[in-house]
This record gives structure tokens, C-alpha cells and sequence, in this order.
């Protein structure tokens, strides 16, 4: 064998040992993290127990944290407090966790808030939208009256006079102005009635509504 071939040898055998010894470092260096992160698992626990306040949150952390530190297992200084690192990794979860939450619970906030008063501000609106539309009905029913019931209305419903005003200003019984007040608001009642359904109709041709009046009731 030359001299060439003899080193050659040498060293193929030589980098086959090295090969060996590295793939050996490596099974045992991996075997070495996976025994201390096995070992460090009930203390962890429990210092996230005491951490979240819940079992349950404190495994998922511990899970969380495990596949961090194996993913980052060449960051771990040898010789250094495993548990300790860990405890770091997890609390590092938790944290992120925590702010996930608190984020989405913020914004679940506000869109409810946002919601609630929306739908607040509509209802106010459709109500002060209905009751105008009452008012302008009533208001041109009243224009529609004889000027005697519509004098009669007025005093007794805006005014406030009372029947026996009504009947010494105008030379008349009570009785009898209370009978022409029930006759009045009698009239306006169905004319106000016909105008929401004729608008009702208009809208929605296939509903028919239910009127209301806005009259208080009249003395018999």
C-alpha cells in the first residue's frame, strides 16, 4: 500500500469516527433535553396552576410551552435551572394569551356597545317618526272638522277648560257639550284611522295596520 493509500485509509476511518461521535453527541444531547423536560413537568404545572388559577389553562400553557422549547432547545445553556426556563417560556405564553383575550374581549365591547346604541337610536327615531306622523294626521283630522267641534276640541283637549267653561262660554248645558265632544272626537278617531290605513296600504299593499287614536276619553 503507498503511502497516498495508507492516509487516505487514515482518514476516511478517521471522518467515519467523527461521524459516529457527532451523531452520538447529538442522540444523547437530544436524550439529555428530553429527560430534563420530562422531569420539569410537575413543578411547571404547578407554578402555572397557581399562575392562570385553572387546571385546564395551565396544561394547555405547559403544552404551549413544551413545543416552544423543544422547537428552541439550542438556546438552553447546560448546567443552567431547566425549570426555570421553562417556567419562562410558559409565562411567555401565558402573557401573549392573556392580551389575546383581553384584545377580543375589548373589541367584543365595543361592538356590542357600538350595536346597543344603534339599535337604541333607531328605535327613538322610528318612534319620533310615528308619533309625528300621528300628530300631522290628528292635526289635519282637526282641520277637516265643522269650526264648532273643532272650537270644542281645542278648548276642552288643549286648553284644558273644563265641560262647564265650555258650557257657560258658548251658552250651552254640560250634558250637552260633553255629547258633541264624544261626537268630535268620535269623528277624528275614524278619520285618523283612514288616513293610517290609506298610508299603510300605500307602503305595504298587502298589510292592513291596526289604527290608534291619540284622544283622551271624552265624558259622558
Amino acid at each position: 500500500m503507498s503511502q497516498k493509500e495508507w492516509i487516505s485509509s487514515k482518514t476516511e476511518a478517521s471522518l467515519d469516527i467523527l461521524s459516529i461521535e457527532r451523531h452520538w453527541r447529538l442522540a444523547n444531547s437530544r436524550f439529555s433535553f428530553e429527560d430534563l423536560l420530562e422531569q420539569a413537568q410537575r413543578p411547571v404545572l404547578g407554578y402555572l396552576v397557581r399562575l392562570t388559577g385553572s387546571v385546564h389553562a395551565a396544561q394547555d400553557t405547559l403544552q404551549a410551552a413544551n413545543v416552544t422549547a423543544l422547537e428552541k432547545q439550542e438556546s438552553f445553556q447546560p448546567g443552567t435551572d431547566f425549570a426555570a426556563w421553562l417556567c419562562q417560556i410558559a409565562r411567555n405564553h401565558f402573557r401573549n394569551h392573556t392580551r389575546k383575550q383581553a384584545a377580543t374581549k375589548a373589541e367584543a365591547l365595543v361592538d356590542d356597545r357600538l350595536h346597543d346604541v344603534i339599535e337604541r337610536r333607531y328605535r327613538e327615531r322610528l318612534a319620533q317618526r310615528r308619533q309625528q306622523s300621528n300628530w300631522e294626521r290628528l292635526d289635519r283630522c282637526l282641520q277637516s272638522l265643522p269650526d264648532h267641534q273643532r272650537d270644542l276640541v281645542e278648548g276642552f283637549y288643549l286648553r284644558g277648560h273644563s265641560l262647564t267653561d265650555l258650557a257657560e262660554s258658548t251658552g250651552r248645558k254640560p250634558n250637552a257639550i260633553g255629547q258633541a265632544l264624544h261626537r268630535a272626537r268620535n269623528a277624528l278617531v275614524d278619520c285618523v284611522k283612514f288616513q293610517a290605513e290609506s298610508t299603510a296600504t300605500q307602503n305595504h299593499p298587502h298589510k292592513t295596520p291596526a289604527a290608534t287614536a291619540t284622544l283622551n276619553e271624552v265624558p259622558k
